[in-house]
């Protein structure tokens, strides 16, 4: 791959149509598609008004946590309303049959469920996403989110005026 910049500079510039037509497709959300770039790296496209608003939320708490928290969060490399660009973490759904996740175990750090809940009520993140196991990833040999986009009903209130939507 061309440098981060230059290949996100290039992606941007794609329609959906050719998005499609040109990566391979994971799965998606209510709000977002993710496509695989290659083994190391996925971009999330917006499909509408609330993917982008999912892509802001998330790229918004990846830029303001804290280094402890920013280690619970999978990596956004580049950030466009529309896309995001993140480092690709094995999704703990593909193997995990529980669609709930403990927060008390999910990593090796002591008060990994306190930080977590500190996370979600801190960024107005939506809880069920965070315990949902679809939401979570391994990325080097480590849990992370992969999905923290999406937001409480006070969330949606914050960021909107944040945001201005």
């Amino acid at each position: 791959m061309k440098t981060i910049e230059d290949f996100f500079y290039n992606v941007k510039q794609l329609s959906d149509r050719q998005i499609e037509d040109k990566f391979l497709y994971l799965g998606e959300g209510i709000a977002r598609k993710v496509y695989a770039i290659d083994d190391e790296y996925v971009i999330k496209i917006a499909k509408g008004v609330d993917g982008l608003f999912q892509n802001q939320v998330e790229y918004y708490v990846y830029s303001k946590v804290n280094s402890t928290l920013l280690s619970y969060l999978c990596p956004i490399l580049a950030f466009h309303p529309r896309i995001l660009l993140m480092k690709r973490a094995i999704p703990l759904s593909n193997y995990n049959q529980n669609k709930r996740i403990n927060l008390k175990t999910i990593r090796k750090e002591k008060n990994s469920e306190t930080k977590l809940n500190y996370l979600a009520d801190k960024y107005y993140l939506y809880y069920n996403d965070i315990i949902s196991s679809s939401s979570w990833g391994e990325l080097n040999k480590k849990n992370v989110l992969i999905d923290y986009g999406c937001t409480s009903v006070s969330g949606d209130r914050y960021y909107g005026k944040l945001f201005h939507i």
